[in-house]
């Protein structure tokens, strides 16, 4: 089973990058759309309404697969408007896209303080953490978005996938199964389960989640 796991490892691979790429995008998209703040008594209407602009127009680059002339936009609608929280979400978006995790983390994670309901703010912060191998902390955030959106197929694969980086492997397949319950074609979930299953120790279970990814 070993070698069965190993061949297919490279279509993982694939899946994986799918789901961490594409999702961020989507968060944008979604994340342009959230009310911004209330305004401080002391903030200029006018800076506000050309932050909000230039938050717009950050959104589209990122859109376009532009991350860099995006991550420009939301700076300068920060530099107009700190306060605009979204666009500090889409700043760490913007960073995430390419691949600069430490400035996308600590973006990301003032945009939950600010946004702490917000699933996406919390679902692109867990990429971050992800991505810096700092597993503990990406649990904690992609555990966040599935109690803002308990039916997020996606969360409850990264918290599997980041709980058997770990070593956890029952709270792992714990996971795996909430998000298979939610979405039975989620295959890097499949996979994932199915490898958990293996370093469990319970081959039965391994090979039977195999055979569906496959």
């Amino acid at each position: 089973m070993r070698i069965v796991f190993r061949a297919i490892l490279a279509a993982l691979g694939c899946l994986l990058f799918i789901a961490a790429v594409l999702l961020p995008s989507r968060s944008a998209q979604d994340s342009s759309k959230s009310p911004a703040p209330p305004a401080s008594p002391d903030s200029n209407p006018a800076e506000s309404s050309k932050a909000l602009r230039l938050n717009t127009l950050g959104v589209a680059y990122l859109n376009q697969q532009r991350p860099a002339d995006a991550q420009k936009l939301f700076e300068q609608a920060l530099q107009s408007d700190p306060k605009l929280a979204v666009a500090r979400l889409n700043l760490g978006i913007s960073l995430l896209n390419q691949q600069k995790a430490e400035a996308a983390r600590d973006a990301l994670l003032a945009a939950t303080q600010q946004l702490p309901k917000d699933p996406y703010a919390w679902y692109n912060l867990g990429l971050a953490y992800k991505d810096l191998g700092e597993l503990d902390h990406g649990v904690a955030a992609f555990e966040h978005v599935t109690q803002i959106l308990p039916d997020e197929a996606d969360a409850y694969y990264f918290v599997g996938y980041l709980n058997s980086q770990l070593q956890k492997y029952d709270l792992a397949i714990a996971a795996y199964q909430k998000g298979l319950a939610l979405f039975p074609y989620h295959a890097s979930s499949e996979f994932g389960i199915a490898r958990a299953y293996q370093r469990n120790g319970d081959a039965a279970a391994a090979r039977e989640h195999l055979a569906k990814f496959q």
